[in-house]
């Protein structure tokens, strides 16, 4: 095989990878706007001081990457709060959806509403999920009538969140 006609291109390699990377850099954004938050669910501490306070959340992103961001005292950004992220298998992801669709049902015409009188103080599981291109909260403290639904939803998000992920981001974040 004779090399010269190869040999021939070389001088427009770089022309070409620097077109490549020029199409890349624009459908990154596009593909970047493809993924988008599905579920969220999160726990707190409740009031407490700085030195045992600590929130964290867990978003599901369309995907299959789960995040979860732990933030120890009352820190918002980094070196007090660290984000951990993993990724579902599509197993997994697919299990989870299927598992989801059905808690759904309803919970956009009838969204958990939140008690009136929540307790003062003390912790708290939260969440929220995309229904239909809207964000149905899904409050810590539910009225009675909403509980059932809410912890249901609640209990299957944490345990499709990766195991440790959530420890892993509570020791890289660092106390304020």
């Amino acid at each position: 095989m004779a090399l010269a006609p190869l040999l021939a291109l070389r001088p427009l390699v770089p022309q070409a990878a620097a077109i490549l990377l020029f199409c890349l850099a624009l459908a990154a954004p596009l593909r970047a706007q493809d993924v988008t938050a599905f579920a969220r669910w999160g726990s707190s501490s409740g009031a407490l001081p700085p030195d045992h306070a600590w929130d964290y959340t867990v978003t599901f992103t369309t995907d299959r990457r789960v995040t979860v961001e732990y933030c120890k005292g009352y820190a918002q950004e980094a070196p007090g709060c660290a984000t951990v992220s993993r990724r579902l298998s599509q197993a997994d992801y697919a299990a989870l959806q299927e598992k989801l669709v059905p808690l759904l049902a309803g919970l956009a015409e009838a969204p958990p509403q939140p008690d009136p009188n929540p307790p003062v103080g003390g912790g708290s599981s939260w969440g929220s999920v995309s229904v239909a291109g809207k964000d149905i909260a899904l409050p810590g403290f539910p009225v009675d009538q909403d509980y059932v639904r809410v912890r249901a939803i609640l209990t299957l998000l944490a345990d499709y969140t990766p195991k440790g992920a959530i420890d892993a981001a509570q020791r890289r974040a660092k106390a304020g």
